[in-house]
């Protein structure tokens, strides 16, 4: 007996077929104006539809130098990669790669551009052009000779002349010039001992980190601290974070009187602000009242590593702090304090158990 044609429609708009699901949404918009083709693809945005609830094809990655699908790879459509080779990812390279040797590079890379995968014939190889920031070879389409410093050199050797680039390198470069991500105390900290510029930066850093903390607490520092907010946050918060423009300020001599600028204003405010003043110090080795202490003065003012306490550098003698030492006996007195009424708790405890005790017998 055949089916009636209305439950053949019905079993069909039931189906998972690619014209049912056509049909379907279809009768959705029954009644209503279709919208138009450019508007489509705003119909499901892109944060309602997450990459990772869409399901992965199990087919075997597709190669961009296959024949068969060249069409597809000049639409320019961005691919995850293949079986040898991957796109390049943004990454900060602290180090210097190593003097590069084409043959065995490009062998490694399986002789396919690092940028956009194109395989490139050996007898050819010689066109590739090296990328001094990410160590690898490209082809002349993703290395247009763009010159840029390199962290790395910088952090090394305080080098800032300008290598080859890809265009990948360039601009990730580019966008990440002025974002604090190198850390010269992790990284190299003899830097600071062979550049005589940086440590100047690093130590008028210090100083105005420990007035910026003092300012914070003060009511009548307000427009200091709006000029303080002049300088990226980092170079007085963070005292070893720098970005490549802050290195290259350094390297040009224009960091260093920005921050000494900064460095005078604040002492004015220190020396006349009474509020300030009452939050210094007086050396405990030689009782001197008359001399306050902070803080940001490096030339004469130690700081104890464990307390913080300020003293002067001349009379400061390591392994005695006053204060460490006040510290360590009222810890040692509580604690005998502690253990004293505890065991007078126990000794009551005790002296109750046993009338009960002899009571019962």
């Amino acid at each position: 007996m055949a089916a009636s044609p209305s439950s053949s429609f019905h079993s069909f708009l039931h189906s998972n077929s690619a014209e049912a699901v056509a049909m379907g949404l279809l009768k959705q918009f029954e009644g209503m104006q279709l919208p138009a083709a450019s508007e489509l693809e705003w119909l499901v945005p892109e944060r309602d539809a997450p990459q990772k609830l869409l399901p992965i094809p199990d087919s075997v990655p597709i190669s961009p130098d296959d024949g068969e699908h060249a069409d597809i790879y000049k639409l320019r459509i961005r691919v995850r990669g293949n079986l040898e080779w991957a796109p390049p990812r943004p990454q900060i390279i602290f180090n210097i790669h190593p003097a590069p040797t084409r043959k065995v590079t490009v062998a490694k890379q399986n002789y396919r551009c690092a940028g956009c995968g194109i395989r490139t014939d050996p007898d050819y190889i010689k066109r590739m052009r090296y990328c001094e920031y990410l160590g690898k070879y490209f082809c002349q389409c993703c290395h247009e000779n763009a010159q840029m410093v390199i962290p790395g050199r910088i952090l090394r050797k305080w080098d800032f002349g300008k290598y080859y680039v890809s265009n990948f390198s360039k601009d990730l470069l580019s966008k990440i010039w002025s974002d604090p991500l190198f850390n010269v105390q992790d990284i190299n900290a003899s830097l600071y001992r062979k550049v005589k510029p940086l440590n100047q930066v690093r130590l008028l850093r210090i100083q105005l980190y420990h007035m910026k903390n003092m300012f914070k607490t003060c009511r009548l520092a307000k427009t200091l601290l709006d000029a303080f907010d002049s300088v990226p946050g980092h170079l007085t918060e963070d005292l070893h974070l720098y970005s490549l423009n802050d290195l290259s300020a350094t390297k040009k001599g224009e960091l260093a009187p920005r921050l000494a600028e900064l460095f005078k204003a604040g002492t004015l405010h220190v020396e006349k602000c009474m509020l300030c003043q009452a939050k210094g110090f007086i050396c405990e080795f030689c009782q001197n009242e008359e001399d306050i202490i902070f803080p940001f003065e490096l030339n004469k003012c130690q700081t104890c590593e464990e307390c913080k306490a300020c003293y002067h550098r001349a009379c400061f003698r390591t392994g005695r702090c006053p204060k460490c030492e006040r510290l360590q006996a009222r810890r040692e007195m509580l604690a005998k304090q502690s253990m004293e009424a505890d065991l007078s708790d126990y000794e009551e405890q005790g002296g109750e158990e046993e009338p009960a005790a002899t009571a019962a017998t």
